[in-house]
C-alpha cells in the first residue's frame, strides 16, 4: 500500500470545494505492516487530515520529498532502512528538517532505542499497539506546533528582508525560536520598526502635504494669471468672467454636484474666454455689439483654442473638457462637435446660461430682469438647457439687480391668492408653467396643485 491513503469515494463537487478551501495537513504513515497502515487509515479517515502511506523508509523519503507532509509517523524496525536512520535522513535534509517526526515502537522495547530516536532527531515515540485518541491527540497537538514555527518562520523571513542589520540575531533566533525570552526580543524589535515605518510614514505625509499645498497654490496661481490676462485684453467685458463664475457656482451648488466637480465648473467659467487670447487685438478692442456675423462665427470656435491650451496643463484635462463644450447647443446645432442635450457635460450647460444670464443682466445696461429672462427663456430647449432656468430665476431672486426686484422664497403649498411671482414656476423637467409677474388666484393655485399629481413641480416658488 502506498500514496495517499482513500478513505471516502471520489465527488468532483467536494474536489472543486477544497481547492478553494486552505490545503489539509498531510499525514505520512510509514509501516512495513499493512495492517498497521489500515489502522492508521481507519483511525485519520473521521478526520480532516490527508493521510498518505508508505511500506519502506525509502519509499516514505521519496514520498516526503514529493508531497512535503506535515508529520511522518513511522515504524523502527522495518527491512532495510529502520525508523531510525530514516528519521535522521529526514532530518538532515533541509527541506524536511521542520517536518514533525514520530517514531512508533512495541511497547517492550528497549529504553535505549528511546534515547536513540530522540538523538536521531524524532520529535515523539508512540508505543504500539496505537490508541485512536492518543494518536489524534499528539496529531493535534504537533501540528499546533508546528503551525506556530510555520508562522513564527514566516515572520523572521519579512524581518530578515526589512532589517537586514540583524541577520546573525535572526539566525540565532530561528534556532531557539521555541524560547520565549527570544520570541519577546523578536516582538520588541517588530514593534520598533513599526514605530519607525509610522514615523517614516508621517514624515512622508508632511512632505506630500508641503507639496500639494504648493501645487494648489501654483495653481491657483495659474488661474489667477489667466483670469486677469484675460481681463486685461477684454475691454467691453470686464469683471464678466467673475461673474459668471458667481452665477455658475450657484447654479452647480443647487444641484448638489460633488465640490470637485464644482470646482471645476468655477474654474472653467473664469477661464472660458481664454481661447480669444488668441484674436487680433483690433478684434478683442471691439465693442461685441459691433462684431459681423463672420466675426461672430469665427469667435465661437474660441472654447476650443482655450480648452487646447488648458490641455497641456496637469490637473486641467477636465476643466478643458467643459470650456470645450460651452458653445454647444443643446438641440445639437452647437459647437465643436454638435453634442445634444444631456451629451454636453453638465459644466458646460451651467457655464452657458450663467455667460448669457451675466451679459444680458450686467453687461446690457438698457436691460432690465423682466426683458432679460424674456430673452434667455427664447433660447430654452434650442441654445440652454431649459432646467437650467430655475436656477437662473432663484439666481435673480437671491441677489437681485435692484432693490424693488427683490424676492421671496416660498414652498408651493404656501402659495396664496394674490402673490405675484418674481420668477416663473417651472415643472422639474425645466418646463415653464407659469410666467414672472403673474398674479396668483385660486383657480391657478389649484392646476398647479393638480399638475403636481401627476409631473413633479419644483418644490420653491419666488414671489415679489
Amino acid at each position: 500500500m502506498n500514496g495517499t491513503y482513500n478513505h471516502t469515494p471520489f465527488n468532483p463537487m467536494t474536489t472543486m470545494t477544497q481547492q478553494n478551501q486552505q490545503p489539509k495537513h498531510r499525514i505520512l504513515c510509514v509501516d512495513d505492516d499493512p495492517a498497521t497502515i489500515d489502522i492508521y487509515g481507519r483511525y485519520l479517515a473521521e478526520t480532516d487530515y490527508e493521510m498518505i502511506s508508505a511500506e519502506s523508509a525509502e519509499e516514505g523519503f521519496h514520498l516526503a520529498l514529493e508531497r512535503r507532509p506535515d508529520i511522518i509517523i513511522s515504524d523502527v524496525v522495518m527491512m532495510a532502512e529502520n525508523g531510525l536512520d530514516f528519521c535522521k535522513r529526514v532530518k538532515e535534509t533541509p527541506v524536511l528538517q521542520n517536518v514533525i517526526f514520530i517514531l512508533a515502537s512495541a511497547v517492550h522495547v528497549d529504553s535505549s532505542d528511546t534515547i536513540k530516536g530522540i538523538e536521531s532527531g524524532a520529535d515523539d515515540y508512540l508505543y504500539k499497539p496505537v490508541r485512536q485518541v492518543e494518536l489524534i491527540a499528539k496529531i493535534k497537538a504537533f501540528l499546533r506546533i508546528k503551525t506556530l514555527q510555520d508562522q513564527l518562520r514566516a515572520s523572521n523571513r519579512k524581518l530578515n528582508k526589512a532589517m537586514g542589520g540583524l541577520e546573525e540575531y535572526q539566525r540565532k533566533l530561528e534556532e531557539n525560536n521555541q524560547v520565549l525570552a527570544k520570541e519577546k526580543k523578536m516582538l520588541q524589535n517588530s514593534l520598533k520598526q513599526i514605530q519607525l515605518m509610522v514615523e517614516e510614514r508621517e514624515l512622508a505625509n508632511r512632505k506630500l502635504e508641503a507639496l500639494n499645498k504648493a501645487q494648489m497654490e501654483n495653481f491657483n496661481g495659474l488661474i489667477s494669471i489667466l483670469s486677469a490676462t484675460i481681463e486685461s485684453k477684454r475691454q467691453y467685458h470686464r469683471g464678466h468672467s467673475k461673474k459668471v463664475a458667481e452665477i455658475a457656482t450657484f447654479i452647480a451648488r443647487e444641484l448638489k454636484l460633488p465640490k470637485p466637480e464644482i470646482r471645476n465648473i468655477e474654474i472653467a467659467a473664469l477661464l472660458h474666454e481664454l481661447g480669444k487670447l488668441s484674436i487680433p487685438d483690433e478684434l478683442a478692442l471691439k465693442n461685441p455689439k459691433e462684431y459681423t456675423q463672420t466675426e461672430k462665427d469665427f469667435l465661437s470656435r474660441h472654447p476650443v483654442e482655450g480648452a487646447t491650451l488648458l490641455e497641456k496643463f496637469p490637473g486641467f484635462r477636465r476643466i478643458a473638457e467643459i470650456i470645450r463644450h460651452f458653445n454647444e447647443n443643446v438641440d445639437g446645432t452647437g459647437v465643436p462637435d454638435g453634442l445634444r442635450g444631456e451629451h454636453i457635460p453638465v459644466g458646460s450647460r451651467i457655464i452657458a446660461a450663467a455667460n448669457l444670464f451675466e451679459n444680458l443682466m450686467y453687461r446690457k445696461k438698457e436691460e432690465n430682469t423682466e426683458s432679460a429672462f424674456e430673452a434667455i427663456e427664447e433660447t430654452a430647449g434650442t441654445r440652454l438647457d431649459a432646467g437650467m432656468l430655475f436656477y437662473l430665476h432663484k439666481y435673480a431672486a437671491s441677489y437681485p439687480v435692484k432693490e424693488s426686484e427683490k424676492a421671496k422664497a416660498v414652498r408651493l403649498i404656501e402659495l396664496k391668492a394674490g402673490m405675484t411671482l418674481a420668477a416663473g414656476i417651472f415643472s422639474a423637467k425645466g418646463a415653464k408653467l407659469v410666467p414672472r409677474n403673474t398674479v396668483l388666484t385660486e383657480e391657478l393655485i389649484q392646476q398647479l396643485a393638480q399638475f403636481n399629481k401627476r409631473e413633479p413641480i419644483r418644490e420653491t416658488a419666488f414671489v415679489k
